[in-house]
């Protein structure tokens, strides 16, 4: 079973081959397609499988780019989710809870982060990859 943090069920869905390293997104494929076969998940609020191989992960389990930032996306995403850490659920699952989300709580988990920023990602993206 792969441990996912809330806001990274939105960076899956939306993932198009960019990460922090070459590491970090051969990771997240490689997580990506596991779950994609069917492999269950358990949600989880702080460090996960995918943090597991980014460059930002401090001891202990702080972020580079923000600790409380982070956490705050997670919650964000669990409440746009109907979810919660300790919750075992599949891709699908967590899929068709995506394909619920709308822009308020898309913003929550989203807003100010990097990769939305870059342009990477938008509700109407996120829409779009998982129709």
């Amino acid at each position: 079973m792969k441990r996912i943090r809330g806001h990274h069920l939105f960076c899956m869905a939306l993932f198009a081959g960019h990460g922090y390293s070459e590491e970090f997104t051969q990771n997240m494929a490689a997580v990506i397609e596991s779950l994609q076969k069917g492999e269950p998940l358990g949600l989880t609020e702080g460090p996960d499988d995918i943090c597991a191989h980014c460059p930002n992960l401090l001891p202990g389990g702080g972020c580079a780019h923000g600790t409380e930032d982070v956490l705050h996306r997670d919650r964000g995403a669990f409440a746009a989710l109907g979810a919660a850490p300790g919750q075992q659920t599949t891709w699908e699952q967590a899929r068709q809870g995506l394909l619920g989300v709308d822009g308020e709580g898309f913003e929550k988990v989203c807003g100010q982060c990097r990769w939305a920023a870059e342009g990477l990602c938008s509700l109407a993206l996120l829409q779009k990859r998982l129709a």
